[in-house]
């Protein structure tokens, strides 16, 4: 399974967009953020790459700063990074 994974400097920013998302029906989920992708902030907002361009506009729309978005497959092993979007 695949889907879009927002990681942010920190997890303020990540609340401030949660609200935003949902205010929008984007339906996002709070998750551990992999140590393959980064240290900085332990927690990032799982997402339905259905809905990737909406995330972007919304992010680009409030100038909420985040490190980067990650399309993600869960795999047995736990996770792999297919890319950065």
């Amino acid at each position: 399974m695949k889907y879009g994974l927002i990681v942010f400097y920190s997890y303020q920013h990540g609340l401030m967009t949660e609200k935003m998302l949902k205010k929008n029906n984007i339906p996002v989920e709070f998750v551990p953020t992999p140590r393959s992708i980064t240290e900085s902030c332990s927690h990032s907002l799982k997402f339905g790459l259905e809905s990737l361009r909406i995330v972007q506009n919304l992010l680009q729309r409030l100038n909420i700063p985040y490190k980067g978005i990650y399309e993600v497959e869960r795999i047995p092993a736990g996770y792999k990074i297919v890319k950065i979007i």
